[in-house]
């Protein structure tokens, strides 16, 4: 009987002290994944928001998202970035008599904006981003940039006039020359700006050049898919054309066929 009474003592010595430890053990255990999942799931939304927010941070998956992020800094750059700055605005509209619909578009945009966290107001660079991942919308919107905005994005907005001329030909020549690499993987509105822009200049001469109009014009006609631009190609091309010496016609079709070979080289 008192040996039975001993074993008892014992189990439940072993009970007390070793249950409990294991339990603890469990405890710290789903502690330490919980703290894990936490982390984890915070480093998730923490990227998450790097990517909505924080383009210069991490690498955006698409043309199009560079785009967009591009889009809405140039809307935020032309408002009012504080509160005070929205006051001091709405005085001064008011006083001129703005139209309500502008004010109220302002104030919508600027609540917009607000809850927006850009690391840089630099948009041209993310056009620049999209373009060379071929977006034929980056270049549209590239050419309604103004030299002011351009130079507003980049910080350039206190050179010199000798150094501030230097800049807008730098830049004019890089529209050019980044639509015509979009168009040679046969971005549409890329090859109707060249058509459009090189009747009144090219950077290379600083005149017109009717030759590349005719060109681009007739190598757009032969791929566009859109039927709005290829009739605005075909009108262009009839038009240059009546004023053009067959020499010259003859040229641009060898420029048509360069482009066509590049345009196949692209793997098109």
């Amino acid at each position: 009987m008192k040996k039975f009474a001993l074993a008892i003592s014992i189990l439940a010595l072993v009970v007390f002290y070793f249950i409990p430890k294991e339990h603890s053990e469990i405890e710290k255990f789903r502690d330490k994944n919980d703290s894990e999942n936490a982390v984890s799931k915070d480093l998730k939304r923490k990227e998450k928001s790097t990517i909505e927010t924080d383009i210069g941070v991490s690498e955006l998956a698409s043309a199009e998202e560079y785009l967009f992020e591009a889009k809405e800094i140039r809307r935020c750059s032309a408002i009012p970035k504080t509160q005070d700055e929205l006051d001091k605005w709405m005085s001064k509209v008011n006083e001129v008599g703005e139209p309500y619909e502008y004010i109220e578009e302002v104030l919508s945009r600027f609540e917009r904006c607000s809850q927006f966290n850009f690391i840089s107001d630099d948009f041209v660079e993310l056009l620049f981003k999209a373009i060379e991942l071929g977006s034929d919308n980056a270049v549209a919107e590239l050419w309604a940039v103004s030299d002011r905005e351009y130079f507003q994005s980049k910080g350039l907005d206190e050179l010199s006039r000798e150094d501030t001329i230097k800049q807008r030909v730098k830049f004019n020549k890089l529209k050019y020359r980044l639509s015509e690499s979009v168009a040679l993987t046969g971005g549409e509105q890329s090859i109707l700006r060249l058509v459009k822009e090189y009747q009144n200049y090219d950077p290379d001469t600083g005149n017109p050049n009717y030759l590349k109009v005719i060109a681009y014009a007739d190598f757009g006609l032969k791929i566009v898919e859109d039927n709005d631009i290829y009739l605005k190609l075909d009108f262009i091309k009839h038009r240059i054309n009546q004023n053009m010496e067959f020499q010259d016609i003859e040229q641009a079709q060898m420029l048509t066929e360069k482009l066509l070979n590049k345009f196949g080289e692209n793997g098109n």
